[in-house]
């Protein structure tokens, strides 16, 4: 990394304290921007608090860190991108432009991971291309991840501290935005994957959803069902079996070193690993009754969200990522898509299996689990809620991306659209699901893609110059495909 000169700095005062940033081409970064107290030692495994102000400009021009997490299982199709790891995650990562209009859109993104893995410093999610090229404030959240995230434990862990941290961001957000030329009343939360379904638990609380203006769901596995406390707090206790620690033990919990409680966590994990061809993870959100009521796709279909303005999206084959390369699936392929059909289906099963072979080549088991999983668990239920909030007279916006990977098996993957999110294809043109791609029709994609989501972020409408009509997910239900021919259809 290039070393900062002092004329590459920039300080921003904010509610909280001053904050240095790096000064480069056109876009102003700070990195690791606390907005909460870190959560270790005697905070290990507790809410949120909030942030304490400093007294010394903050240096925020370091390189960032990302969450203790284990390997994600989406690196053959999306690349590795190794980043320091420190249980002190609860930051921001931002990029602002240089030059800023009065009361610039702040554009906030949830990373995905499963509830496991990932981080908003991830050079991947590099954000100042995006900054650049749209002029809005693009902000990544880092979270609690796994075990630490997402495992409730009876007497020491409530459970959704991942979600808590999210809204503890949002509030700070909010607080700060006027410090960095930000609209806090144009604050649109965009997430992919686990980050979307976030997003969509907070748009089921009209609580957390006033503290964002729009949203843009990615790929979120609506799909799957949430568990409640009680449930998942047995798995808790296996957790703590695993640590070789007591239940209640706090103390214990708060002594170990990180690297124990990953152990542990590893160990939980590959216990109650998802069925072979699904992809629940084991920690994820629960059904609490303080923060979620009950499943988000529940709320959402009932018109919850209607008044706030959306856009929801899935990519055309989610699963095939999580399929790609697996020898061990790829054995059993027939037998798992004959039983998925079975489960879905019931007596018409060979019937409903048959008409996917028909429309599907190549007809591979993998192929039509694959193309079944997704359904359930990504375009039905996205649809379903973008529909509900149609009938409430709201106006979202759908697409499907449906640009393929040139290498076979990979297809429009799940994670597929996140380098024509954020354009730095520099950075993600050695991960497997571009490789052998024409870059220049990537570039494109990427402009037209990215100014899009920008362009709603802007003013809540999709559309603007160089930019094609893409008209709302009002009857007949239209939804805008992204490929080499972009086309908006019913």
């Amino acid at each position: 990394m290039t070393e900062q000169r002092p004329t590459d700095r920039n300080i921003i005062e904010t509610p909280y304290g001053a904050l240095i940033g790096a000064r480069s081409e056109g876009v102003v970064r700070l990195t690791s921007v606390p907005y909460a107290m870190p959560p270790i030692g005697h905070r290990r495994l507790r809410l949120p608090e909030p942030i304490r102000a400093w007294t010394e400009p903050l240096d925020c021009t370091g390189e960032g860190s990302i969450p203790p997490q284990l390997p994600s299982r989406l690196a053959k199709v999306m690349g590795d991108y190794p980043v320091r790891q420190d249980e002190d995650c609860l930051h921001l990562d931002i990029w602002m432009p240089e030059v800023r209009e009065a009361a610039t859109p702040i554009f906030v993104f949830l990373h995905g991971g499963a509830f496991m893995t990932g981080g908003g410093s991830l050079p991947c999610y590099d954000g100042a291309l995006l900054a650049k090229n749209t002029s809005m404030i693009v902000v990544n959240v880092s979270y609690r991840l796994g075990a630490l995230g997402f495992l409730p434990i009876e007497g020491i862990a409530p459970g959704n501290l991942g979600l808590h941290d999210q809204i503890m961001a949002l509030r700070f957000i909010r607080d700060i935005a006027a410090s960095l030329g930000g609209d806090s009343a144009n604050i649109t939360t965009s997430g992919q994957s686990a980050g979307a379904f976030s997003i969509a638990v907070l748009l089921a609380s009209p609580t957390h959803s006033s503290l964002f203006n729009r949203s843009i769901m990615m790929s979120a596995p609506l799909g799957l069902e949430l568990q409640n406390r009680d449930a998942t707090e047995r798995l808790g206790l296996k957790y703590m079996t695993a640590l070789g620690l007591r239940p209640g033990d706090r103390a214990g919990v708060e002594a170990l070193p990180i690297g124990h409680l990953m152990s542990a966590q590893l160990e939980v994990a590959r216990a109650h690993a998802p069925a072979p061809g699904q992809v629940t993870p084991p920690f994820m959100p629960v059904i609490d009754g303080e923060l979620i009521l009950a499943d988000p796709l529940e709320t959402l279909t009932n018109g919850t969200a209607s008044a706030h303005e959306f856009m929801i999206g899935t990519t055309r084959e989610e699963m095939a990522g999580f399929y790609y390369r697996d020898d061990g699936l790829a054995a059993i392929e027939d037998k798992l898509a004959a039983a998925a059909f079975d489960r879905r289906y019931g007596e018409e099963a060979a019937k409903a299996m048959s008409e996917a072979r028909a429309r599907r080549v190549p007809g591979s088991g993998l192929a039509l689990l694959g193309d079944l999983v997704t359904d359930m668990v990504f375009t039905e239920p996205s649809l379903a809620v973008a529909r509900a909030q149609a009938k409430k007279g709201a106006a979202p916006y759908v697409y499907r991306f449906d640009w393929q990977s040139p290498m076979p098996g990979i297809q429009a993957c799940h994670c597929i659209e996140l380098p024509f999110l954020f354009g730095n294809l520099e950075t993600w043109q050695a991960a497997p699901m571009l490789s052998g791609a024409d870059m220049r029709e990537v570039a494109d994609l990427s402009r037209i893609f990215q100014g899009a989501l920008a362009a709603f972020t802007r003013s809540g409408r999709p559309e603007g110059p160089d930019l094609p009509l893409w008209p709302d997910h009002v009857t007949p239900y239209v939804v805008q495909y992204f490929d080499k021919v972009i086309r908006a259809s019913s």
